[in-house]
């Protein structure tokens, strides 16, 4: 009996070691991601660095090249090679940066002037490492778990390019999951919400094409100006910041671009970029057709050309009610505070495709009251956060490959 007491002690002991060594492993892993930050679209080397440490892993189903710099590991529950030997479920992270410079002088330190990781996605991307850790450590019985490390999520572009490829068309996806860090709230607390997650959030870009003239003579010319004054008058009155109505819609300014500085002339043309968002999809579809239309007749009010551009797109993302259950679940499971949001956040996010497409759910994951807000140029992600996180996604996938 002592010696098998001994045994168990001896066997517990070293788990832990080589557990605490792997969370070493994947806080290097998200450190060195932080220092080499990449914008979306052109994360090569971050993209390599994470194949590179997946093989180390001994992972070996792994898909490149479908999309930008997009990664897909597949990893197999032991007693299942394919998927109908138990469920698939998708779990995705980012890899992209974002154009802003840090003013933080900490080791790992963005190398990179002007750019940074500041919406945490070097730490989205080290959790699901650290998760892909654990998936070797403890293998599941059965099921096909599909790490998906997403380029190019910042410009609303990485989900719905990957989605084109096909790349999924060959898998049966069951659920689908991802999680994001969120500054002002408690560390480590789970913060879930059944339905809409997050907003639909679309950027326009219009441009106006009149003549230029004399500065001395406007009337030989076409000046855009009045009509851009009309079409901000027209997009505020859009605006109905009202959080609890149905009818939330909120249309930002973010660029205005008429003529030359040249002061002896008239301008002869203008670009005016807003963003815009709403609760739902639909809802926006139709005020997009309004504001495309409202757009159209005041340049031809004012004799312009008109031409309208729509980027950065983000569909809203809609929890589906058993996704949302299985966080819950994994969540008191690992005895998680747990936050259940009255209210959708804010900002968009472009998992939303996959909750559209597959039975999904996006939830969040404190980082601290007083961490600095997302975006900010002195936030850094919380290395607490990886095992909280990959916690999180192992248990979930335990709950749903084992029932």
């Amino acid at each position: 009996m002592l010696r098998k007491l001994l045994l168990h002690f001896v066997i517990v002991i070293t788990f832990n070691a080589f557990s605490q060594k792997n969370m070493t492993i994947a806080t290097e892993f998200r450190r060195h991601i932080h220092a080499n930050p990449e914008l979306s679209t052109l994360e090569k080397n971050t993209s390599a660095y994470v194949i590179s440490e997946l093989k180390k892993l001994g992972i070996t189903k792994i898909h490149q090249g479908f999309s930008m710099h997009s990664i897909l590991a597949e990893v197999d529950g032991v007693e299942s090679g394919t998927s109908p030997g138990g469920p698939t479920i998708l779990f995705r992270c980012e890899l992209d940066a974002l154009p802003i410079q840090e003013d933080n002088d900490f080791a790992h330190r963005s190398t990179q002037a002007g750019v940074s990781h500041k919406c945490g996605h070097d730490g989205h991307a080290a959790t699901m490492f650290r998760f892909a850790q654990k998936l070797m450590e403890k293998p599941l019985k059965k099921g096909k778990i599909l790490l998906f490390f997403q380029s190019a999520e910042e410009i609303g572009a990485g989900a719905k390019d990957a989605i084109e490829s096909g790349i999924f068309k060959q898998f049966k996806i069951d659920y689908a999951f991802a999680y994001h860090n969120f500054a002002g709230f408690q560390m480590g607390t789970v913060i879930a919400k059944k339905g809409l997650f997050t907003p639909c959030v679309e950027s326009g870009v219009f441009e106006l094409i009149g003549k230029t003239s004399h500065a001395a003579e406007p009337s030989k010319g076409i000046n855009p100006a009045m009509a851009i004054a009309e079409i901000i008058q027209y997009f505020d009155s859009l605006n109905n910041p009202d959080k609890s109505s149905a009818d939330f819609f909120v249309a930002t300014p973010i660029h205005i671009e008429m003529g030359e500085k040249a002061y002896g002339t008239s301008a002869g043309k203008a670009t005016i970029g807003y963003t815009f968002r709403t609760w739902e999809n639909e809802r926006f579809d139709a005020i997009k057709a309004k504001i495309i239309q409202k757009v159209e007749d005041v340049a031809k009010k004012h004799k312009l050309e008109f031409s309208a551009k729509w980027l950065e797109t983000f569909n809203a993302n809609n929890n589906h009610a058993t996704a949302y259950n299985e966080v819950k679940n994994a969540a008191k499971a690992q005895k998680f505070e747990i936050l259940d949001l009255e209210k959708p956040f804010e900002f968009g996010e472009d998992f939303g495709l996959f909750t559209k497409k597959y039975k999904g759910a996006m939830f969040g994951i404190g980082s601290g009251v007083n961490q600095p807000p997302l975006h900010s140029s002195t936030f850094d992600f919380p290395d607490e956060l990886l095992e909280i996180g990959s916690n999180m996604f192992y248990q979930i996938a335990v709950q749903i490959t084992e029932k």
